[in-house]
């Protein structure tokens, strides 16, 4: 977790300093249209663009993860619960055969 915050801190950090440092006027052409911008807002939105994909694809993949954690969590509370259970009966059970002097394994 902290790590993938640090790397995303540099990664911000070193886009930053790349985009200020190259602040020239710019023409950008994308199909028909024509802009003048700065070198800035084109890096800027560039950035901007690929989080939002990125996180597009990897939202739903966390998503469900998630959700799996939940399930996987409450099953295993689930199973603990019958394993204490049934370790509740075998003492039980336990006791009385040794309390028991007619249990077939006393015969023998």
């Amino acid at each position: 977790m902290y790590v993938s915050l640090i790397v995303t801190f540099i990664l911000i950090l070193g886009t930053t300093i790349f985009a200020l440092q190259n602040g020239m006027p710019l023409e950008v052409k994308f199909f028909v249209w024509v802009f003048n911008t700065s070198l800035i807002a084109v890096i800027v939105v560039s950035s901007l663009i690929g989080a939002v994909i990125m996180a597009t694809i990897t939202v739903p993949g966390t998503i469900r993860k998630h959700f799996r954690a939940k399930k996987l969590a409450k099953e295993v509370d689930e199973l603990g619960k019958k394993t204490q259970e049934l370790e509740n009966q075998l003492i039980e059970n336990g006791e009385e055969k040794e309390t028991s002097p007619d249990s077939p394994s006393e015969i023998s």
